[in-house]
């Protein structure tokens, strides 16, 4: 399943969000995410600046920063489990795959749009730090 080519990554993006784990040891909230505000604002910002560049720069100048940000997500993932639980299940490595395929800016822009929604219902649905 494509995860960029169509207009529902908002929709996926909520789901994901819906589906992270949660913190059962804080009885005062067992609601909440393992995942912190800061730690999905950081890989928002990995994503940020490409954001920035795609509207001034071609997609094949940026193909070596986009490579890189898979490797950045791969390693944020494996430093803490409650990344890679957002990384896993929003499938986030896959859809950077989609955007080196797909070889252009739009399918890059869609990513970083995908990524600006996760943070957007993750403090919708009650992130915090």
């Amino acid at each position: 399943m494509a995860i960029l080519r169509d207009d529902n990554y908002v929709d996926k993006a909520e789901n994901v969000i819906k589906s992270l784990n949660r913190n059962t040891r804080d009885s005062r909230n067992p609601e909440a995410f393992l995942l912190t505000t800061s730690k999905i604002r950081n890989l928002l910002s990995l994503t940020s600046t490409l954001f920035d560049e795609s509207k001034v720069r071609e997609y094949r100048d940026l193909a070596d920063k986009i490579a890189y940000l898979r490797v950045q997500f791969v390693y944020q993932a494996g430093r803490e489990f409650s990344v890679k639980n957002l990384v896993e299940e929003a499938d986030i490595l896959r859809a950077l795959q989609e955007v080196q395929q797909m070889k252009n800016k739009e399918t890059l822009q869609r990513f970083c749009r995908y990524m600006e929604a996760l943070v957007a219902y993750f403090k919708f649905y009650g992130g915090k730090d």
